[in-house]
């Protein structure tokens, strides 16, 4: 499965490929994979950026479009001693680093997600949030590994990804239900949702097997 082929299937299956409909498939295409996000968010949604020679002084991060939630920060400085930052509530950050108007520093522990102040000129920060907030300010040059969870870049330029190639039947099934949802089709949108339902409890216990397979064998050697 490809892009291409994601978007002549939903035509071929709900029997369209009218002009509303048809300009309407990539937004469902996106509506789709949210849904096996939010059933199935350890199926292979998780991504690392990093972000390199981060100078003393910095208490934010911008994050990358894509997130949906934070997995772990792991942070190292210049003589490669590693630190996992802790997760903590934007309050607690502040409370426990009040200092970020003047030159107090040292080495950041914590990080909150947080959103930056919204107003009407900027409707694009009103959903979710979007940077990483640090306690203590950092003292010296940092680099960080983050891991999120995040929706793949996925369109006819970026034709492929974990799902095309592991979970086609998944990804179909839930893009279909959201065809029926737009087309107001209750009939076929119950018969997906019963598909999407018996292939992910199919993915479900293969993946549980596999580890109770590694389990087994790290316990006999």
């Amino acid at each position: 499965m490809d892009y291409n082929s994601l978007t002549s299937d939903m035509q071929t299956y709900m029997l369209r490929s009218d002009t509303p409909y048809v300009t309407k498939i990539p937004d469902l295409i996106q509506q789709g994979i949210i849904r096996v996000y939010n059933n199935a968010k350890d199926l292979g949604f998780e991504i690392i950026t990093t972000f390199r020679n981060i100078p003393a002084g910095t208490f934010v991060l911008t994050k990358p479009g894509n997130w949906l939630d934070t997995v772990s920060i792991q942070m190292y400085d210049a003589n490669f001693n590693v630190y996992f930052l802790q997760s903590r509530s934007y309050e607690f950050c502040r409370t426990y680093w009040p200092y970020y108007q003047n030159a107090t520093r040292a080495r950041p522990k914590y990080y909150a997600d947080h959103t930056a102040n919204v107003n009407n000129a900027q409707l694009a920060n009103t959903y979710g949030q979007f940077r990483w907030f640090f306690a203590p300010v950092s003292d010296a040059i940092y680099n960080f590994d983050v891991i999120y969870r995040g929706i793949p870049l996925f369109n006819a330029d970026n034709s492929t990804n974990f799902l095309t190639q592991r979970y086609p039947d998944l990804l179909l099934y839930s893009c279909l239900i959201e065809a029926c949802l737009f087309l107001d089709n209750e009939e076929k949108r119950v018969k997906y949702q019963s598909m999407f339902d018996q292939e992910l409890a199919t993915i479900n216990n293969m993946n549980t097997n596999r580890s109770a397979d590694r389990t087994i064998i790290r316990e006999n050697n």
